[in-house]
């Protein structure tokens, strides 16, 4: 598959991803402010069930990655394209919503960027297709952030920031050198032997491809929050 046909895969898989979580997100809303979970696990499950009530054409296939919700869907363009969909939820407050923190167990490109005075070049343990049962399923990944805070009590959810984040194949597009590139360091203390991990600027993927970064409008159901 060339880059441009990549790039028009994830766009189209991640335009139904957003319009799936557009879909509910009053009823996200109201989730999130009734439920007593940790906000994490809320996030998750508004997730799962935004997708499947979707209703995505599925191909009945077990996939295996660190991310929430594993799918193999259909994407078509107009042919039908096997897609290997990696959903992955996150909660935070709003200082957070600059950047979304991922594990290079879910990603397929490679890490360049600057640490501490170094350059990083650090490969992703996702593959950037997936071949099963004769098929060869492209990896498209999307992190869905919501940003919440805590009201009277209950968890006031903010804003939904959508994120498709490009696959290995686009290497050169996103991430060609540590002085060009969408990474900024991860929560991880190397000197404790933490695995490494990254967070994805929004700002500077957006800047890539503004497509690739997109807030999901939610109603204010309550206009003192």
């Amino acid at each position: 598959m060339s880059p441009e046909q990549m790039e028009t895969l994830e766009q189209t898989s991640f335009s139904m991803v957003t319009q799936a979580l557009t879909d509910y997100a009053s009823q996200a809303v109201s989730i999130f402010k009734e439920e007593v979970d940790q906000p994490q696990d809320i996030a998750e499950d508004v997730t799962r069930e935004a997708i499947e009530l979707m209703g995505l054409p599925q191909i009945h296939m077990r996939l295996y990655g660190k991310v929430d919700i594993k799918k193999a869907v259909y994407v078509f363009l107009p042919e039908a394209i096997p897609v290997a969909l990696m959903l992955d939820a996150k909660a935070e407050k709003p200082s957070g919503s600059g950047t979304a923190t991922i594990q290079m167990s879910q990603t397929s490109m490679r890490v360049k960027m600057w640490r501490q005075g170094e350059v990083i070049d650090e490969t992703g343990k996702l593959p950037s297709f997936i071949q099963r049962d004769g098929r060869s399923l492209y990896v498209v990944t999307v992190f869905a952030k919501y940003i919440y805070d805590v009201i009277d009590n209950a968890h006031v959810l903010k804003r939904i920031i959508a994120a498709c984040l490009p696959n290995g194949l686009l290497q050169d597009r996103y991430n060609p050198s540590a002085n060009d590139t969408i990474w900024r360091v991860g929560r991880n203390a190397p000197t404790l032997g933490e695995d490494f991990r990254v967070r994805i600027s929004f700002a500077d993927l957006r800047s890539k491809a503004s497509w690739r970064v997109q807030d999901i409008q939610i109603p204010l159901t309550n206009p003192d929050f």
